[in-house]
């Protein structure tokens, strides 16, 4: 049975993870691209800390204070109730990219992965404490980055990050991106195109001396449907596949296969329903349901509703969320079943020589009477 914690988990922001707003773009296919300011598939830019580990009832990674990221989500997390599918809680990606090669009349729908992305975007990612960034580009394709953090919640001190993407590319692959801190903890993940259709993506985390965990996915894109397949560790492989019925319409499923604990293994069917301001989606399967609703009311302004039900642990949580964006500015806001209240605000400041930009967060917990505070700001050298 799953027991509730005494509070929310809370992430400081790393560099890792503000450094994927620039050197990183979303892969879009003909039938899914970026429709406009007003469109609940839009991707806004800004400071984006990962929502929090865990959930479900799945096995939980075991707990390391010492490692380089510990709110970056895992293809293994499944949601608080375990009835996602394997990689929709990921680190999302938020820069706006080029459209995926594809020939003429294709209807991609996109992966099966991103299906409930329209929106779970507008959630707000919280953190708690302080943290400075600055990253600088080099005339090559080389950006160095540094960032110091100071919280209460989780462990503090200073990262360096050295990343690679080629920008001649229309697509910016291949990607390379590393995470060090003093203490030896490392992450790093590499990301290639083998051909024009492919993209294969590797994820390592290091603590310790040991290899914390490793992630492997290989993306395949066609004319009117997708497939992926993801590995995580030794614990499971995931099967993923999602088709274009029409240019609104798409339907898949999953089957996740784990070898240690053969009981939860798991099957389920997805489908979604999109236009230009709506965005209908749900995945349903032996471990649970999750379903997504997006509308875009005014060009600014966004709102989205979640529902996620777990069966085995016999377990519901809605969540309503919101985002209001202009070209200088974003807030989210959400409020969920269980009580917790959160928000961020995201500003660009500007600057002459320095891309500045700063995020504010704020969370509320409503049943254990606590409230935490985030503040971060970058730096990007020109």
């Amino acid at each position: 049975m799953y027991k509730k914690e005494n509070g929310p988990k809370f992430y400081m922001p790393s560099l890792f993870d503000l450094l994927k707003l620039y050197g990183m773009e979303t892969i879009y296919a003909k039938s899914n691209p970026p429709s406009g300011i007003n469109s609940p598939r839009k991707e806004p830019l800004g400071p984006c800390p990962p929502d929090t580990a865990g959930g479900g009832d799945a096995p939980s990674p075991p707990k390391c204070s010492c490692r380089v990221s510990d709110g970056q989500k895992l293809a293994s997390d499944r949601g608080i109730t375990g009835a996602g599918v394997t990689g929709s809680r990921t680190g999302r990606i938020c820069e706006r990219g080029k459209e995926l090669e594809l020939p003429s009349g294709a209807t991609n729908p996109g992966l099966l992965r991103h299906i409930h992305n329209a929106a779970r975007f507008r959630l707000p990612q919280c953190f708690e404490g302080a943290c400075v960034s600055v990253k600088q580009s080099a005339h090559n394709n080389w950006v160095l980055g540094h960032s110091m953090s100071f919280s209460s919640v989780t462990p503090g001190g200073y990262k360096v990050l050295l990343s690679y993407v080629d920008k001649s590319k229309p697509i910016s692959v291949p990607y390379f991106v590393m995470e060090a801190a003093p203490g030896g903890q490392m992450s790093c993940e590499i990301r290639v195109g083998p051909s024009q259709g492919t993209r294969a993506t590797v994820v390592a985390q290091v603590a310790d001396g040991e290899l914390y965990s490793f992630e492997s996915i290989f993306d395949v894109y066609f004319n009117n449907f997708t497939a992926s397949v993801i590995g995580v560790n030794r614990e499971f492989i995931a099967l993923h596949y999602l088709q274009a019925i029409t240019d609104r319409i798409s339907l898949g499923a999953e089957v996740v296969a784990r070898g240690a604990a053969s009981e939860l293994s798991s099957a389920s069917g997805a489908a979604r329903w999109s236009t230009e301001d709506h965005s209908v989606s749900a995945t349903l399967g032996n471990r649970g349901l999750d379903l997504c609703y997006a509308r875009a009311i005014k060009p600014f302004l966004t709102v989205a509703t979640m529902l996620e039900v777990g069966f085995a642990i016999r377990r519901a949580v809605a969540t309503v969320a919101y985002e209001w964006h202009t070209d200088a500015w974003t807030v989210r806001g959400s409020v969920d079943s269980d009580g917790l209240v959160g928000a961020t605000l995201q500003r660009a400041l500007g600057g002459k020589n320095a891309q500045l930009a700063c995020a504010i967060s704020a969370l509320l917990n409503h049943p254990n009477d606590k409230f935490r505070l985030g503040f971060g700001i970058t730096a990007a050298i020109i």
